[in-house]
């Protein structure tokens, strides 16, 4: 499946990066790629940061403040980058503060369009 490969090759190509998660419209983990942690810490992690980005939509939208782009979550030794994709999909990087935060950010972004391609529907000819 594409879905793994885009996570794979986002895991490989950012520096101390941990795990690469992609997340349905309510939170719940459609697939990952991890190093550190067990696939039970992810589907929980995921289903968080699926609550936090549907909550800071919902705030954006009352408040007519646009939408989300990235949210950046920083932990002690962790940093967590997640990405609001079309139709509620989500995708998320962790990674090891010792890392580039600037690369991770391309590289999530980068990942992201490729994700989205891959979810929605194209268009028929």
């Amino acid at each position: 499946m594409a879905f793994q490969y885009i996570l794979a090759n986002l895991l490989a190509r950012t520096d101390s990066a941990v795990g690469a998660l992609f997340l349905d419209p309510t939170g719940e983990m459609i697939d990952f790629a991890i190093t550190d942690f067990s696939p039970y810490q992810v589907r929980i992690l995921g289903a968080y940061l699926g609550i936090h980005l549907r909550q800071l939509d919902r705030m954006l939208v009352a408040n007519r403040l646009g939408e989300a782009q990235l949210l950046e979550i920083e932990q002690e030794g962790l940093n967590i980058l997640a990405v609001p994709l079309p139709d509620g999909y989500a995708m998320a990087l962790l990674q090891r503060s010792s890392g580039a935060l600037a690369v991770a950010r391309k590289q999530l972004l980068r990942a992201a369009e490729e994700m989205a391609a891959e979810v929605l529907p194209q268009p028929r000819r």
